[in-house]
């Protein structure tokens, strides 16, 4: 039954591929609470699929997830990253975020269980107002390879603290700002 009156997923069905059964229960919705110097400010986080799927990699098994908007092959590197995502979301505060026209997305270094090496992880987000909720979304995360934050590819935006994003989430009318891929249910 649905904890939050939001339009995401906020249990993630587990799936089962050669006898084995994988676990998503990391990616459950649940409420993280960041305390400022005079505000806090409590989300409820939600997680998309491209977190564990993503089509075309050497590390996809032949089996397809599907939500309510796609289905796409399960990323067995991207499935064991993310079981780290509610364990780095604590740690927003201290990390930058960098702003594109859609999202934010922060990346830090990680040790990658599919290459045995420490590799930038890049974890894209929304961050808006759903209901009277304050809501981060994680719209994907992945070992970045190519584009900003990978290695030896500088980060072109201006970095940002959660602190502002925050303040200025807090500051929207509700409903406003929501990401397509939020509607996954």
């Amino acid at each position: 039954m649905a904890k939050y009156h939001i339009e995401s997923v906020q249990e993630w069905a587990p799936f089962t591929h050669n006898g084995q059964s994988y676990s998503l229960s990391h990616l459950n919705a649940h409420e993280i609470t960041y305390k400022g110097k005079t505000q806090d400010f409590k989300f409820v986080v939600t997680y998309g699929m491209h977190c564990f799927t993503k089509d075309g990699t050497p590390y996809n098994i032949p089996f397809k997830y599907q939500d309510a908007r796609e289905s796409i092959s399960v990323c067995l590197e991207r499935y064991e990253a993310s079981k780290q995502l509610q364990h780095i979301l604590p740690n927003l505060p201290s990390l930058m975020l960098y702003q594109t026209t859609e999202e934010k997305y922060f990346t830090l270094q990680m040790m990658n269980s599919a290459t045995n090496q420490l590799e930038p992880y890049k974890i894209c987000v929304a961050f808006f107002k759903e209901n009277r909720l304050m809501r981060i979304h994680v719209l994907s995360a992945f070992f970045a390879r190519t584009g900003p934050g990978a290695p030896g590819e500088p980060i072109p935006q201006k970095p940002v603290s959660l602190f502002k994003v925050a303040v200025d989430t807090a500051k929207k009318p509700r409903n406003s700002g929501r990401p397509k891929e939020v509607n996954n249910r």
